[in-house]
């Protein structure tokens, strides 16, 4: 190659770096970050959805305590076995532990005869649109995230959890016991 060819080459290249970089920033606005998709180090996506007792929640209402926001259906099978665990896991640790938990667009009856079943004390959210659902980028039931006291995901899991898992990961956000 001779000189011309390979400083217009290299201008070409440094022009669409520029571009990548430019297009692929971090938003510095709340607006824009809010509508963001998850990612564990990052400030979780704010929502609001209705509960199943009528109750409108907010993420920001856990603000100041540790979230786990559970994605998950009556159908699924590995959603069904973490239950039990999650709800031992929010009464041992009920005072500085928020459990969230959004059900994947079922009918109020169902979500109703799951709590009764698994005898569930944490908040049953309803994601009837699957907005949230789409704004965390769930790809798979369960899918779990642990948001530490200022509101930044510190650990996302798919797939059910058991009860040293989820104790393991509140300790890691700073419980007590």
């Amino acid at each position: 190659m001779n000189r011309f060819t390979w400083s217009v080459l290299m201008a070409v290249v440094a022009i669409v770096g520029s571009g990548w970089v430019y297009l692929t920033r971090v938003p510095s606005d709340a607006e824009t970050v809010a509508r963001v998709a998850a990612h564990v180090d990052f400030r979780a996506p704010a929502f609001t959805l209705t509960a199943l007792d009528g109750k409108s929640i907010s993420l920001n209402d856990g603000r100041g305590k540790i979230v786990l926001v559970n994605f998950w259906a009556t159908w699924c099978p590995p959603c069904r076995s973490e239950m039990p665990d999650i709800q031992a896991a929010y009464l041992a640790h009920r005072s500085e532990f928020i459990v969230l938990a959004i059900n994947q667009s079922e009918s109020d009856e169902a979500v109703k005869q799951f709590a009764d079943e698994f005898h569930l004390t944490f908040p049953l959210l309803l994601d009837r649109d699957g907005a949230v659902s789409r704004q965390f980028q769930v790809q798979a039931l369960p899918t779990s995230f642990f948001i530490d006291r200022a509101g930044v995901i510190r650990a996302a899991n798919l797939g059910p959890m058991n009860r040293a898992y989820l104790e393991a990961q509140i300790a890691a956000l700073g419980a007590t016991r």
